[in-house]
């Protein structure tokens, strides 16, 4: 990943303006191993979604694992650093990635919507797995901004079975 996304800022300077530039994140899964390497350039933290084993040892509850490794946006700068970050993951798991515009929605009192929201709501919406959970936080995000979105928003919710 972290060699594709060199290769990628590469072209894009080879013909790009200043002021154009790209956010990605790249990962290449090894669903035999259950081991991902990426790199997440320019992105908010993509989220790792695990079952965890409660305390009690009775049933199971969800917890969220950042994938906190990032690097600068693509297309900005020659010479960008960017950084490959991996993590291992088994059935069950989600991998939700999404894009600035999810956190930073802003409500009519000019608050974020924000990471920490966000992942309340996958924690609380992802019990039933991802079947559904895209759209579970479109709504909240509408609920949250009166429907005045202003900023393009992607999610993508992957679970691996």
């Amino acid at each position: 990943p972290v060699a594709m996304v060199r290769a990628l800022n590469a072209m894009l300077m080879s013909f790009s303006r200043v002021e154009t530039f790209a956010t990605m994140f790249v990962a290449r899964l090894d669903l035999r191993r259950g081991e991902a390497t990426y790199c997440s350039a320019g992105h908010p933290p993509s989220m790792l979604l695990r079952e965890a084993r409660s305390e009690d040892g009775k049933g199971t509850a969800r917890e969220a694992e950042l994938l906190s490794t990032q690097s600068g946006v693509v297309g900005a700068f020659e010479s960008m650093a960017y950084q490959g970050g991996t993590f291992t993951f088994s059935p069950g798991d989600i991998l939700f990635m999404y894009t600035d515009g999810a956190i930073e929605a802003r409500n009519a009192a000019g608050e974020f919507f924000g990471e920490q929201r966000l992942r309340e709501i996958l924690l609380e919406r992802s019990a039933d797995g991802a079947r559904g959970l895209c759209q579970g936080v479109l709504d909240e995000l509408d609920a949250f901004t009166d429907s005045s979105l202003e900023d393009d928003i992607a999610l993508v919710a992957l679970e691996f079975e």
